[in-house]
This record gives C-alpha cells, sequence and structure tokens, in this order.
C-alpha cells in the first residue's frame, strides 16, 4: 500500500496547489521536492549561487528523488537508491505550452537578466539549466525546456504513476485525488472534499480565479501571433496531442 507521494512538475505548474490538496485530503506523505530551509539559509548569504541547491539534490537523491522540477530519468522498483520506492506513487503534472510558457516568462526562476528580452525574443534565447533539472545540454530554450521536461514523463519506469495537467486540475480537483487514492491505495481522510482556495504566490487572487484563467484560455489574449508562430515552429506537437493540447 502506497503511503508516500512524490510529484514532478515544472515551475509555474502548480506543483504546490495540488501539495496542498494532498494534504487536506489524502492519508500520505508527499516526499519533498525542494530544499529543506537550512539549504535556502545558506544559499541566501550567497545569492545566484545555485550550485548550493545542485549539491544537496546530488546528495539526497536516495532520499527525495530529486527536485520537483527536474527532468525524471526512468525508476527501478528494484533499486537499491530508494529503499521503499515500491511503495511510492508519482504524480507529474503538464501544463499547455502556450500558457506555460508565458507564466515563465513572468516568472523566470533561476535567470538572472540584465534587460529581460520581449516574448517572441526570450522564446528562442537559451534558458540557463540548472544542475538539478537533469537536462544534458547547459543551455536550451524555453520550448525546448518544455519538450524534454514533459517527454521524460511518459517513461517513468517499472513505478506506478499518473500523468495529469494543470487544466484537469483545476477542470476537477475531487476527481484527481479520487484517482490518486484508487491508484495508490491510499485512502481519504473525509468523503467531504477540501479545496485549497487562496493562491500559494499571489495574495490577490484565488482558486477560481486560476480556474477561468486558464480553463477559458484567458491567457491568450497576452500572446502574440507572432509568438505563436514561433512556438508552433519549435514545440513538439507530438507530445502536444499525447496531453490532448490543440496547436494554436
Amino acid at each position: 500500500m502506497s503511503k508516500r507521494l512524490k510529484i514532478y512538475g515544472e515551475r509555474n505548474t502548480n506543483t504546490n496547489y495540488l501539495s496542498k490538496l494532498i494534504a487536506l485530503n489524502i492519508e500520505a506523505q508527499e516526499i519533498a521536492g525542494v530544499v529543506p530551509n537550512w539549504v535556502s539559509k545558506i544559499q541566501g548569504v550567497i545569492p545566484g549561487r545555485e550550485w548550493v541547491k545542485d549539491l544537496y539534490f546530488k546528495h539526497s537523491h536516495s532520499e527525495n528523488l530529486g527536485w520537483k522540477h527536474t527532468k525524471v530519468h526512468p525508476l527501478d522498483s528494484d533499486s537499491n537508491a530508494f529503499s521503499e520506492i515500491a511503495n511510492v506513487g508519482f504524480i507529474t503534472i503538464t501544463k499547455n505550452p502556450y500558457s506555460w510558457l508565458l507564466s515563465l516568462y513572468k516568472k523566470p526562476y533561476h535567470q538572472y537578466y540584465d534587460d529581460k528580452p520581449e516574448f517572441e525574443e526570450f522564446l528562442t534565447s537559451p534558458w540557463k539549466t540548472l544542475g538539478r533539472d537533469s537536462v544534458e545540454k547547459t543551455c536550451v530554450t524555453p520550448i525546448e525546456l518544455w519538450n524534454v521536461k514533459n517527454r521524460s514523463y511518459l517513461d517513468m519506469g517499472d513505478v506506478k504513476y499518473i500523468n495529469t495537467t494543470t487544466e484537469d486540475i483545476f477542470l476537477s480537483p475531487d476527481k484527481l485525488i479520487s484517482k490518486i487514492c484508487e491508484t495508490f491505495s491510499v485512502e481519504r481522510k473525509s468523503q467531504e472534499f477540501l479545496n485549497y482556495e487562496r493562491s500559494t504566490k499571489n495574495s490577490g487572487k484565488n482558486s477560481n480565479w486560476y480556474k477561468n484563467y486558464y480553463l477559458n484560455e484567458e491567457w491568450a489574449k497576452e500572446i502574440s501571433s507572432d509568438a505563436i508562430n514561433i512556438i508552433n515552429e519549435h514545440i513538439d506537437v507530438k507530445l502536444m496531442d499525447i496531453y490532448n493540447y490543440d496547436k494554436r
């Protein structure tokens, strides 16, 4: 019976929201996907030195199975790297590439710009990956980053896992909680579903705001036709089809 859950998903895919839902509704422990506070304090003394967090995940992988935003490598339930991996349920989150790229542009985590480029330039500019991204190239474009990370979620290896999307979480969070419980044989804390209404990052927004923004594709108003053309030229369309996203 699975008693631990591990979430993987790129930045801005609502990993924090799903963590809140699990904590409120499921009798299971989530395996940490970010560094503990003491590591953040060390890194805070030397801003921009991301290698501090990279080093932590390199040496603690057997305990936490990596950064939650990492590229996932196939996992083996017989591996000695994680003694109880067979009792872990894995969940990946994918987000519509168009809206995800816009979100990443607005919050370009771990990038340090002298002058932030326009969105169209951003799409084809190098994205400097971190060691904990576990991506072979040191620099990729943001579009290629979506391709690489979300392709990795389709082959998790010999473990139980669920692929979900940001949009499906907002569409029916209760349904996802039920699916997690059924797939991984974990119990609900209560028959009544509890939602997490507040934003995990923006105090001026709530779950209803995000639900409208993503399910009604309000974000599309912020993307130019030139940006759409650039994305279409480089995005993995077959991968989009697998996740049920339409090419715009």
